[in-house]
């Protein structure tokens, strides 16, 4: 059996990715390493690449997660890169700026709300069955609150502009985290959100196995 090194996006762990099947390959989580506050997302890349030991691994990364694998693949090389509910590079992010910049960049933004039961949370990820409800709040709740906030203040200040070629990339067309207008993948799936790679597993397991084939 091969291996898939799976990166969670921010606020997810490996349950997320529970529900994958892609036959020939076992799916092992990529833990997140000790960050230090300075770290930028490059930066970090590095740590979490440290941690890969395979030669040209195959690496798979959703939200987050996505983003350290786009630029891992920029500094080691890698036999593919999976992109989901992604963005390849700071193009493919919504601007973040005003009041809500200002609140990254100094650490104040209050990421205890997001750990509170709402339509506005299940709406931003789309969580739409209460198994999908229950999964999402777990995750957020066990969420560290101070990696939480660094990691928002990286994505801001993420300046990427290029990346490499021959990433996959798969996005939903009703992502609400990272908008499809943005990005530009190689595979949409229709209706997917940015919990998709949970709801709609069974597809996208599909297109990760014939990529792979």
């Amino acid at each position: 059996m091969q291996t898939i090194h799976c990166l969670s996006g921010l606020g997810a762990d490996q349950r997320i990715f529970q529900k994958l099947s892609i036959p020939g390959y076992n799916l092992v989580p990529v833990p997140w390493c000790d960050f230090d506050k300075h770290d930028d997302l490059p930066c970090y890349a590095q740590k979490m690449a440290a941690q890969i030991h395979e030669e040209e691994p195959v690496i798979m990364g959703v939200s987050f997660g996505g983003m350290l694998a786009s630029e891992i693949a920029k500094i080691r090389p890698v036999k593919k890169t999976i992109l989901i509910s992604s963005a390849k590079d700071a193009g493919e992010m919504p601007p973040v700026g005003g009041f809500v910049k200002f609140m990254i960049d100094h650490g104040v933004v209050p990421v205890g709300i997001a750990k509170v039961r709402s339509k506005q949370i299940f709406r931003r990820f789309g969580a739409e069955t209460e198994e999908e409800k229950d999964l999402l709040m777990s995750i957020l709740k066990g969420t560290d609150n101070a990696f939480a906030r660094w990691s928002m203040k990286a994505i801001s200040n993420w300046r990427s502009t290029t990346h490499v070629r021959g990433i996959l990339h798969i996005h939903g067309t009703a992502d609400r985290m990272i908008p499809a207008k943005l990005v530009k993948p190689d595979y949409w799936i229709e209706g997917g959100t940015h919990f998709m790679v949970y709801h709609n597993a069974e597809e996208i397991s599909a297109l990760i196995s014939k990529h792979l084939a």
